[in-house]
């Protein structure tokens, strides 16, 4: 499905006609009629206010394959926000989720919004603390005890946006299902036990501290990522029309990389001196496949 039907789709199903789509995104009933209709295409910010108006990842809603963040029909829904106005650090603890969603805005606020199909009282469930009073801006997602961390894990969806223009680094600690970040530049570092993982549209060092196998998708990603596991076995897949470099660190351990390009296994491609992104494997006893079949490396 392409990216006008599934607008097409996710709108209908939702319930609302062009104009009320239109008006919930702040733009002419026309400009909807041309994203699906496939004569126009949503700008940048337009695409992240579709995939959180419909709960789907933004990864997903490009490719055409709509993932939602929480099933459809949530019953609870919670979210808290404040203004930020000069750079800034976050230092982010989300604990158990099911899915959870990181965003540069163009918006200069915080937001936090909690939402699950399957826990009732979202708002007495978790507790999100927000914290500025350090040389961090922290941000907190607690649960007060009412329900354990896997039924958190099975059914609670976060999505985090932060100012772009303001913020400088992020520290992320997780442990979901899925987690994508998505238009972030500077500093992040991404931690916990997260099988998918996906990056779109970021720029700078990205260090991915994940305990266990991960699933890790890059579209247009430029910078340095930094996988760091120990005992995994790992995939990473390129969407880049740029070249890309990749080389192992450490000296303790066993860390091997290998590449593939249309489900087979090849040869690695002839890095470039300056490659728009580097990428870096170290830990101990890890393995990372990088995935080329979307690139133009060879």
């Amino acid at each position: 499905m392409n990216l006008a039907s599934t607008i097409r789709e996710l709108r209908t199903a939702s319930g609302l006609s062009q104009g009320q789509l239109a008006e919930r995104l702040f733009v002419s009933r026309q400009a909807v009629t041309k994203w699906e209709t496939g004569a126009g295409v949503p700008d940048v910010e337009n695409l992240a206010a579709l995939a959180r108006l419909f709960d789907v990842s933004l990864d997903s809603l490009v490719a055409g394959v709509p993932t939602r963040l929480v099933e459809p029909g949530a019953v609870a829904r919670s979210q808290m926000q404040v203004d930020i106005s000069r750079e800034i650090d976050f230092d982010i603890n989300a604990g158990f989720a099911h899915t959870v969603s990181l965003a540069g805005s163009s918006i200069e606020k915080v937001q936090v919004t909690l939402s699950s199909a399957t826990i009732d009282d979202i708002d007495q469930a978790f507790k999100v603390q927000l914290d500025t009073r350090g040389p961090h801006f922290d941000i907190d997602v607690i649960n007060t005890g009412i329900v354990a961390d896997a039924a958190a894990r099975e059914g609670l969806g976060i999505e985090i946006a932060v100012p772009a223009r303001f913020t400088h680094a992020v520290e992320l600690s997780v442990n979901a299902d899925r987690c994508t970040i998505h238009d972030l530049s500077g500093e992040l570092e991404l931690s916990g036990s997260i099988p998918r993982v996906e990056l779109l549209r970021c720029d700078g060092h990205i260090e991915l501290d994940i305990s266990g196998d991960a699933d890790i998708a890059a579209r247009e990603v430029t910078g340095k990522i930094d996988v760091n596991q120990i005992n995994a076995t790992s995939m990473l897949h390129l969407a880049q029309n740029a070249g890309f470099s990749a080389a192992t660190k450490g000296k303790l351990g066993r860390r091997t990389l290998r590449f593939m390009r249309d489900g087979e296994a090849c040869e690695a491609p002839e890095f470039p001196e300056q490659a728009p992104l580097a990428i870096e494997l170290a830990g101990r006893s890890v393995e990372l496949t990088i995935d080329m079949t979307a690139t133009s490396a060879r």
